[in-house]
């Protein structure tokens, strides 16, 4: 049985969408089963972010995208509905083994295209492009069963002890970050799962 990796991320951070690409090419090069986990964002939850702190996150992230060389900076918030519906979307990608192309195409819409995926035809292009068909995907947004797998995800966020994103749990141990996604390899690699050896 693989070493599981738990992957904790929000449509609606800009690490998360930072983190994604590597967090799931982890899966490619470890004899991991990555569990990806979406979670409701911090402002749904009632903790406040300054407006100075949103304005250095979009600073950093900007830089931290043009140093991995992925697309940044046309931006629709998806606070709200367009963060729910990507989180039931996902866990419904979960179910057909797609969820590495929904998270990808969700990213890409939202940090780097302005796709309001709290519109139909914004979610819809995100949907078929991850290879989704629609209307399953319209399904799920109303599937209570959906709902509630996304609100145990974010309740084991706060179980661990967190509540930022990303967040990467292995064997008991917490990696915080897009920038730990490193230090998560080598432990990996340290403990003999490195299936490029």
């Amino acid at each position: 049985m693989a070493a599981r990796v738990d992957y904790f991320y929000s449509f609606r951070s800009p690490y998360s969408y930072l983190s994604a690409p590597r967090a799931f090419a982890l899966a490619d090069d470890y004899e991991i089963d990555l569990r990806f986990r979406g979670v409701i964002p911090m402002m749904m939850r009632g903790q406040s972010v300054p407006t100075a702190k949103r304005i250095h996150t979009l600073r950093d992230a900007k830089r931290e995208a043009d140093r991995l060389k992925m697309p940044f900076g046309h931006i629709h918030d998806p606070l709200g509905e367009g963060a729910t519906r990507c989180l039931g979307v996902s866990e419904h990608a979960i179910d057909l083994g797609r969820q590495r192309e929904f998270v990808l195409s969700a990213g890409q819409g939202i940090w780097s295209e302005a796709t309001d995926p709290a519109t139909e035809p914004g979610l819809r292009l995100i949907c078929e492009r991850a290879g989704l068909e629609w209307e399953g995907c319209q399904a799920a947004l109303s599937d209570p069963a959906i709902a509630d797998r996304v609100e145990a995800n974010t309740q084991e966020l706060l179980d661990i002890g967190h509540w930022g994103v990303p967040v990467f749990v292995y064997g008991g141990e917490q990696f915080w970050g897009q920038d730990r996604i490193d230090d998560l390899a080598l432990v990996l690699s340290d403990a003999g799962l490195d299936r490029r050896l």
